[in-house]
Protein backbone atom coordinates (compact mmCIF):
# COMPACT_ATOMS: atom_id res chain seq x y z
CA UNK A 1 0.00 0.00 0.00
CA UNK A 2 1.49 3.48 -0.96
CA UNK A 3 1.75 5.91 1.72
CA UNK A 4 -0.66 8.28 0.30
CA UNK A 5 -3.29 5.25 0.75
CA UNK A 6 -1.93 5.26 3.94
CA UNK A 7 -2.06 8.82 5.11
CA UNK A 8 -6.34 8.87 5.29
CA UNK A 9 -7.76 6.95 7.99
CA UNK A 10 -10.94 5.86 8.45
CA UNK A 11 -12.31 5.97 12.20
CA UNK A 12 -16.10 3.91 12.87
CA UNK A 13 -17.83 3.53 16.20
CA UNK A 14 -21.67 2.18 16.68
CA UNK A 15 -23.58 5.34 18.18
CA UNK A 16 -26.93 3.65 18.87
CA UNK A 17 -28.88 0.25 18.33
CA UNK A 18 -31.94 -1.11 19.00
CA UNK A 19 -34.48 -4.13 17.39
CA UNK A 20 -35.23 -1.80 13.83
CA UNK A 21 -31.81 -0.21 12.98
CA UNK A 22 -28.58 0.00 13.62
CA UNK A 23 -26.08 4.04 13.53
CA UNK A 24 -22.75 3.99 12.54
CA UNK A 25 -21.04 7.22 12.86
CA UNK A 26 -17.44 7.56 10.61
CA UNK A 27 -14.89 10.22 10.34
CA UNK A 28 -12.28 10.03 7.50
CA UNK A 29 -8.97 11.87 7.90
CA UNK A 30 -6.82 13.40 5.42
CA UNK A 31 -3.46 13.26 5.96
CA UNK A 32 -2.33 13.98 2.94
CA UNK A 33 -0.86 17.34 1.81
CA UNK A 34 -3.57 18.01 -0.63
CA UNK A 35 -7.63 17.91 -1.09
CA UNK A 36 -9.01 14.52 -1.46
CA UNK A 37 -12.52 13.48 -2.46
CA UNK A 38 -14.91 11.23 -0.94
CA UNK A 39 -17.15 8.71 -2.96
CA UNK A 40 -19.46 8.86 0.32
CA UNK A 41 -22.93 10.48 -1.25
CA UNK A 42 -25.42 7.56 -2.32
CA UNK A 43 -27.01 8.61 -5.41
CA UNK A 44 -30.55 6.19 -7.14
CA UNK A 45 -32.57 6.52 -8.96
CA UNK A 46 -36.55 6.45 -7.61
CA UNK A 47 -39.21 4.64 -9.18
CA UNK A 48 -40.33 7.70 -11.40
CA UNK A 49 -36.50 7.79 -12.87
CA UNK A 50 -35.21 11.23 -10.80
CA UNK A 51 -31.98 11.03 -9.16
CA UNK A 52 -32.24 11.12 -5.34
CA UNK A 53 -29.58 11.01 -2.54
CA UNK A 54 -29.51 8.44 0.52
CA UNK A 55 -27.58 10.53 2.95
CA UNK A 56 -27.50 7.79 5.74
CA UNK A 57 -27.55 4.97 3.59
CA UNK A 58 -25.26 2.63 2.09
CA UNK A 59 -24.31 -0.86 0.06
CA UNK A 60 -24.02 -3.70 1.92
CA UNK A 61 -22.75 -7.02 1.12
CA UNK A 62 -21.95 -10.13 3.29
CA UNK A 63 -18.06 -11.26 3.38
CA UNK A 64 -17.94 -14.52 4.84
CA UNK A 65 -19.62 -16.45 7.50
CA UNK A 66 -19.69 -13.31 10.16
CA UNK A 67 -19.15 -10.45 8.15
CA UNK A 68 -20.63 -8.11 6.44
CA UNK A 69 -19.30 -5.00 4.48
CA UNK A 70 -20.93 -1.93 4.51
CA UNK A 71 -19.78 0.41 1.68
CA UNK A 72 -19.61 3.81 -0.14
CA UNK A 73 -17.77 4.18 -3.12
CA UNK A 74 -17.79 3.71 -6.41
CA UNK A 75 -19.55 -0.32 -7.54
CA UNK A 76 -18.83 -1.26 -10.84
CA UNK A 77 -22.09 -3.12 -12.39
CA UNK A 78 -22.12 -6.62 -13.00
CA UNK A 79 -20.17 -8.19 -15.81
CA UNK A 80 -23.79 -10.43 -16.24
CA UNK A 81 -25.85 -6.80 -16.34
CA UNK A 82 -26.10 -4.49 -18.64
CA UNK A 83 -26.64 -1.05 -17.41
CA UNK A 84 -28.02 1.70 -19.90
CA UNK A 85 -27.79 4.65 -17.28
CA UNK A 86 -25.74 5.49 -14.03
CA UNK A 87 -26.20 8.42 -11.28
CA UNK A 88 -23.83 10.57 -11.49
CA UNK A 89 -20.37 10.12 -9.66
CA UNK A 90 -20.51 13.07 -6.81
CA UNK A 91 -18.16 13.33 -4.06
CA UNK A 92 -17.27 14.84 -1.06
CA UNK A 93 -14.16 17.44 -0.98
CA UNK A 94 -11.76 16.80 2.07
CA UNK A 95 -9.25 19.39 2.74
CA UNK A 96 -5.48 18.66 4.11
CA UNK A 97 -5.79 17.99 7.95
CA UNK A 98 -9.45 17.65 7.66
CA UNK A 99 -12.38 15.29 8.37
CA UNK A 100 -15.20 14.20 6.88
CA UNK A 101 -17.80 12.82 9.35
CA UNK A 102 -20.92 10.96 7.77
CA UNK A 103 -23.93 8.53 9.73
CA UNK A 104 -25.09 5.42 8.37
CA UNK A 105 -28.54 4.31 9.31
CA UNK A 106 -29.12 0.83 8.12
CA UNK A 107 -32.29 -1.37 9.41
CA UNK A 108 -32.19 -4.26 11.22
CA UNK A 109 -31.96 -7.11 10.21
CA UNK A 110 -29.50 -5.98 7.49
CA UNK A 111 -30.50 -7.07 4.05
CA UNK A 112 -27.69 -7.29 0.92
CA UNK A 113 -28.00 -4.06 -0.82
CA UNK A 114 -26.24 -3.67 -4.31
CA UNK A 115 -27.14 -0.10 -6.28
CA UNK A 116 -27.39 -2.53 -9.60
CA UNK A 117 -30.38 -4.58 -7.77
CA UNK A 118 -34.12 -3.99 -6.42
CA UNK A 119 -34.06 -3.96 -2.93
CA UNK A 120 -35.71 -7.60 -1.13
CA UNK A 121 -37.94 -7.83 1.81
CA UNK A 122 -35.65 -9.12 4.68
CA UNK A 123 -37.33 -12.17 6.52
CA UNK A 124 -35.45 -11.99 9.95
CA UNK A 125 -35.79 -15.55 10.87
CA UNK A 126 -33.16 -16.38 7.28
CA UNK A 127 -30.86 -13.65 8.80
CA UNK A 128 -27.09 -14.69 9.67
CA UNK A 129 -25.26 -13.77 12.82
CA UNK A 130 -23.22 -10.89 12.08
CA UNK A 131 -20.33 -9.99 14.38
CA UNK A 132 -18.72 -7.53 12.37
CA UNK A 133 -19.05 -4.52 9.97
CA UNK A 134 -16.14 -4.14 7.41
CA UNK A 135 -16.82 -0.31 6.47
CA UNK A 136 -15.39 1.20 3.44
CA UNK A 137 -15.31 4.51 1.77
CA UNK A 138 -14.24 5.19 -1.72
CA UNK A 139 -11.75 8.36 -2.32
CA UNK A 140 -9.22 9.37 -4.52
CA UNK A 141 -6.66 12.60 -4.39
CA UNK A 142 -6.98 15.22 -6.93
CA UNK A 143 -5.06 15.33 -9.69
CA UNK A 144 -4.00 17.66 -12.29
CA UNK A 145 -6.58 16.00 -14.45
CA UNK A 146 -9.84 16.07 -12.20
CA UNK A 147 -12.65 17.96 -13.19
CA UNK A 148 -15.42 18.78 -10.98
CA UNK A 149 -18.82 20.64 -11.44
CA UNK A 150 -22.16 21.29 -9.45
CA UNK A 151 -24.78 19.41 -9.66
CA UNK A 152 -28.35 19.95 -7.53
CA UNK A 153 -30.18 16.44 -6.42
CA UNK A 154 -33.02 16.55 -3.96
CA UNK A 155 -32.58 20.27 -3.99
CA UNK A 156 -29.09 20.36 -2.77
CA UNK A 157 -25.83 21.17 -4.90
CA UNK A 158 -23.43 18.31 -4.99
CA UNK A 159 -19.39 18.30 -6.50
CA UNK A 160 -19.68 16.04 -9.73
CA UNK A 161 -16.35 14.42 -11.02
CA UNK A 162 -16.41 14.81 -14.66
CA UNK A 163 -14.42 12.88 -17.15
CA UNK A 164 -11.64 10.69 -16.58
CA UNK A 165 -9.05 11.55 -13.36
CA UNK A 166 -6.62 8.76 -14.02
CA UNK A 167 -5.88 5.85 -11.98
CA UNK A 168 -6.63 3.71 -10.09
CA UNK A 169 -10.18 5.47 -10.16
CA UNK A 170 -10.44 5.31 -6.32
CA UNK A 171 -8.61 4.00 -3.28
CA UNK A 172 -10.24 2.72 -0.45
CA UNK A 173 -10.13 3.38 3.43
CA UNK A 174 -11.57 0.94 5.71
CA UNK A 175 -12.15 -0.08 9.57
CA UNK A 176 -13.69 -3.08 11.31
CA UNK A 177 -16.30 -2.29 13.89
CA UNK A 178 -17.25 -5.17 16.26
CA UNK A 179 -20.96 -5.63 16.81
CA UNK A 180 -23.66 -7.84 18.54
CA UNK A 181 -27.53 -8.86 17.75
CA UNK A 182 -26.85 -8.13 14.41
CA UNK A 183 -28.42 -10.48 11.54
CA UNK A 184 -27.80 -10.27 7.78
CA UNK A 185 -30.35 -11.46 5.36
CA UNK A 186 -28.75 -12.32 2.11
CA UNK A 187 -29.87 -11.77 -1.08
CA UNK A 188 -31.68 -14.43 -2.83
CA UNK A 189 -31.36 -15.45 -6.59
CA UNK A 190 -28.05 -14.29 -8.76
CA UNK A 191 -26.43 -11.29 -6.69
CA UNK A 192 -22.72 -9.24 -7.37
CA UNK A 193 -21.18 -8.64 -4.17
CA UNK A 194 -18.72 -5.97 -5.55
CA UNK A 195 -15.71 -4.82 -4.47
CA UNK A 196 -15.01 -0.91 -4.79
CA UNK A 197 -13.37 -0.39 -7.97
CA UNK A 198 -9.89 0.48 -8.07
Amino acid sequence: MSDLANAVELKASVAGQNEREIILQYALENSTGGRIYAFDLPLYFDSKGATKLAETDAYVFLDGERTARIVRGIVAPPMFMSVSRRPPIVASPVEPGASKTGTIKLALPLSEANPYFPAQECDAKSAKPIARLLLQIGWVEQRPETQTAKVMVDGKELLRLTGGWGAPLQRVAHVEVAVRGVGLCPYSGQFDRAQLRQ
